[in-house]
């Protein structure tokens, strides 16, 4: 198994304690009555797709929803079963919500072989929060962080959302402080998108999200302050300190191989995409080649380029023809010369990379770079 190159693994957990207002992910609140039965369905595709591809995994993300839900028991017989397919050097993260630190132990979920933990903060402010439908305050994320913190946790990242409601430039820089003050090593900023069908979208809150241009604002302000503060950009949303980048989630961006493991999880294998339908209950009891849905061939040019784009370090367009023999790199650059100026992007050499001005207009620039 080891003479292949290594994948990273993804794990979906759908349970949370509520659902928030704005979240459009597959989750739901489920007890104690589900997790064991999750827990050993997990198991049995950690083992199928691990002979299936017989490939070690270097990353192993624990995404949901909220994984530290299943508390330390489940987690650990999880960690258990990935083990012998799992590099000695593997980054191994959960996700969690702030206020768990009664729920979870910290120093059990270490001796498990977890990493690095990600919590959803959203916001430092009692106002937005509420608003968000988050049901943990201030304190208790700092109260998380730093429970994490005395069990060695020292690569933990929080989630910052940009244009929710009642948010203000002067209330977006306080919760960056406040994720500063933490001594956090990461920190994601999204911009919400209000999704159809979610409570906020039917809510009159969402009139009090900013619109398209104020989100722009913000972004450009955080993007300014994590700068400051010693954060570096290395994605469209994420920003690192001390080298501490997220090595599963930069597998995405530079279009490397993973499997997903539960319901509307994705997979990357082989040249292959496929996943799992948003249903517990086809991926309890479907078989999982029954339960693949085919969503594409990937590992083509366009996407590659695409993918890499998404990084502040760039598409280098050398690289790319290497990789592409039929693409023609030159073009590429001649595409993009005209937005070198206007600041929106930066050409070095043979690399093409977006400003933080450029990301926000990552799509339509990244065609036009691309396709001319």
């Amino acid at each position: 198994m080891n003479k292949k190159s290594p994948a990273g693994l993804y794990i979906h957990v759908p349970f949370c304690i509520q659902k928030c207002r704005y979240c459009d992910f597959y989750s739901f609140p489920k007890g104690e009555e589900y997790f064991e039965i999750y827990k050993k369905r997990v198991i049995e595709a950690i083992d199928f797709y691990g002979k299936r591809y017989a490939r070690p995994y270097n990353s192993l993300y624990l995404g949901g929803g909220t994984p530290l839900l299943l508390g330390e028991k489940h987690l650990s017989d999880i960690m258990a079963a990935a083990k012998p397919y799992l590099t000695p050097d593997a980054e191994i993260t959960a996700e969690g919500n702030p206020g768990v630190s009664e729920r979870c132990d910290f120093f059990a979920l270490r001796e498990a072989g977890i990493n690095r933990l990600s919590f959803g903060l959203q916001s430092s402010d009692e106002k937005e929060l509420a608003a968000l439908g988050r049901i943990h305050s201030p304190k208790e994320a700092e109260e998380t962080v730093k429970a994490a913190q005395k069990a060695g946790f020292d690569n933990i990242s929080l989630d910052l959302m940009l244009g929710i409601p009642y948010q203000t430039e002067e209330s977006l820089c306080k919760s960056i402080d406040f994720c500063d003050s933490l001594g956090v090593q990461h920190i994601s900023c999204y911009m919400l998108k209000i999704e159809e069908g979610t409570p906020l979208a039917k809510s009159e809150l969402r009139f009090l999200c900013a619109d398209e241009e104020k989100s722009a604002d913000f972004y450009l302000l955080a993007c300014e302050e994590l700068e400051k503060r010693g954060f570096e950009q290395y994605e469209i949303s994420n920003f690192a300190k001390g080298g501490k980048r997220s090595f599963h989630n930069l597998r995405y961006w530079l279009d490397d191989e993973y499997i997903g493991i539960g319901p509307s999880a994705h997979s990357f294998m082989e040249g292959r995409r496929f996943y799992f339908d948003r249903s517990i209950k086809d991926f309890l009891e479907k078989p999982f080649c029954e339960n693949e849905k085919e969503e594409s061939s990937g590992g083509g040019w366009e996407e590659y380029a695409m993918l890499r784009l998404r990084l502040s370090d760039g598409l280098d367009v050398s690289e790319l023809e290497s990789r592409f023999p039929e693409v023609s790199g030159a073009d590429i650059l001649e595409n993009a010369k005209p937005f070198e100026k206007p600041g929106l992007l930066r050409i070095k050499g043979e690399t093409v990379s977006f400003t933080p001005k450029g990301f926000l207009l990552s799509n339509a620039l990244t065609a036009e770079i691309l396709f001319g």
